[in-house]
């Protein structure tokens, strides 16, 4: 019987994982974001960031789409912008472009989604595709007796089967 991987063996080490404190900002979590998409060597770039506390437990994560939603929030959500005879918001020219550094001195725990779901290191990577499939998650933070020790993705489950497709 062929053997099958344990999320441990796909999984993305914690110290080889961008992550932050919850008290960083919305420009220091993009700063982040940017020069991490270029320096995992051999990985796809990263589009989830783990926030934690000050005692490094896991409080939440956070997307390219909360960094961008905690920045225009204010310009297309807000009902202080929306005219009472549309449904759509008005966009006032350079409003946004103004707002932007403002917004983005905000914590990222505003705006950080919350984990939900996550994955043991000795589970079988079938267990961490039924979690990600069932949730609609790109990631899954890895536990190991409780503690956080890294990511499994998309890409790593994606490359997984692939091999296993392709005969590689």
């Amino acid at each position: 019987m062929p053997h099958e991987k344990k999320v441990k063996e796909l999984m993305i080490h914690l110290t080889d994982y961008p992550h932050i404190p919850y008290w960083f900002t919305i420009k220091q979590a993009i700063a982040i974001v940017k020069k991490a998409s270029l320096g995992l060597e051999g990985k796809l770039e990263p589009t989830v960031l783990l926030v934690f506390d000050e005692k490094y437990q896991l409080m939440g994560s956070l997307s390219m789409k909360d960094l961008i939603r905690g920045i225009e929030k204010k310009f297309t959500r807000s009902g202080e912008w929306m005219s009472k005879e549309w449904d759509t918001p008005v966009f006032f020219e350079g409003l946004f472009t103004a707002g932007v550094k403002e917004e983005a001195e905000k914590p990222v725990s505003e705006i950080m989604t919350p984990v939900k779901e996550t994955v043991q290191a000795d589970e079988s990577i079938i267990k961490a595709i039924f979690i990600m499939m069932e949730k609609d998650l790109n990631l899954l933070p890895v536990l190991d007796k409780g503690a956080v020790v890294g990511v499994i993705r998309l890409n790593e489950i994606f490359n997984e089967i692939s091999k296993l497709v392709l005969g590689e």
